[in-house]
């Protein structure tokens, strides 16, 4: 796809996906338009964006359906990056993480069927999928989610294949696998990479809730923006995709492996109790995303974690291994 001619909106846009989703629609010449509540993102993830001509910023809500068809006028493709993002955050707050992600998602879509928008490209995640015994997770099988914020990106899966097939809005739904990554903040809400990597910073105690058997399918930023890319390039709609690396590590060999790359392996492993909602395997199918969009990761953890050091690294002027 030609994206110099296309203009872009990406909610959520501030954000640790959002924000590298930006930069690199602004490397391939689109117009970009990002709007963000700011309560999780950060201006500071857009400064390179606010560098470039082509991208402008709206603070807002997605759920004001009013502020969405004002700023929606002449979009080609919409971004909807911007959730409720913590499996922890959402079994302590159901109704809010239900509030943003599901009306919102109802908000983005209106906007998107009254404005004329082409395609709606949707962040889902791997949470839909629950605690379903089969591996690795296939699109069409059975989903059971076990968290609010798993229930809420299933019914947003639904509300995206509905429009297209009701309203014939073109839209696709990318079931996103642990993203890790530059910009992915550390905080008690954060996937469990950058978590870890602010302890190594502070020389502090790796802590894995459960036994450390539990397996993730850990996908690099750089793989997932990709995939975006890949989305709006073709043809695919009322789809759901799943976007992986399609290789699983357990949480003890991937504390394991960040503690060698960093040569920090005096550093202990922890072993603490098992949270509420956690899901205890899942890895990717990616053979479909590879047919539908021709996706292939290039990133496996080990790749991905090097290449994350070392844009924290360079970002901060930190040596990991000191």
């Amino acid at each position: 796809m030609n994206f110099n001619k296309k203009r872009i909106l990406i909610t959520g846009a501030a954000g640790f996906i959002g924000s590298n989703l930006t930069d690199s629609l602004l490397e391939e010449g689109a117009e970009v338009i990002g709007i963000d509540n700011l309560f999780s993102g950060s201006l500071e993830n857009l400064e390179r964006a606010f560098k470039n001509k082509k991208f402008e910023f709206h603070k807002g809500d997605i759920r004001d359906l009013n502020f969405l068809l004002d700023i929606f006028k002449d979009i080609d493709i919409v971004y909807h990056q911007a959730a409720f993002t913590s499996v922890p955050q959402s079994v302590k707050m159901p109704e809010n993480c239900n509030d943003v992600n599901v009306n919102g998602v109802l908000n983005v879509l209106n906007a998107a069927r009254r404005m004329n928008v082409d395609k709606v490209i949707y962040a889902s995640s791997s949470a839909v999928y629950g605690d379903t015994p089969t591996l690795p997770k296939r699109e069409d099988m059975r989903r059971i989610p076990i968290s609010p914020y798993g229930v809420a990106k299933l019914a947003c899966e639904a509300y995206m294949q509905a429009y297209h097939h009701v309203y014939g809005l073109k839209t696709i739904s990318l079931r996103y696998f642990n993203v890790f990554g530059p910009r992915q903040r550390d905080s008690p809400y954060s996937g469990v990479i950058a978590i870890w990597l602010g302890n190594i910073i502070r020389n502090e105690d790796l802590i894995i809730f459960g036994d450390g058997k539990i397996s993730r399918d850990f996908t690099y930023i750089k793989d997932v923006i990709q995939a975006n890319l890949l989305a709006a390039e073709h043809n695919a709609a009322g789809e759901i995709i799943n976007i992986g690396a399609g290789s699983p590590i357990t949480l003890t060999d991937l504390a394991t492996l960040m503690l060698k790359i960093v040569k920090k392996e005096n550093l202990k492993i922890i072993y603490s109790d098992p949270r509420p909602g956690d899901i205890l395997h899942s890895y990717a199918d990616i053979s479909k995303a590879l047919d539908l969009i021709h996706f292939k990761p290039e990133y496996d953890q080990e790749r991905g974690l090097s290449d994350y050091f070392k844009w924290y690294s360079n970002r901060y002027n930190i040596d990991l291994k000191k």
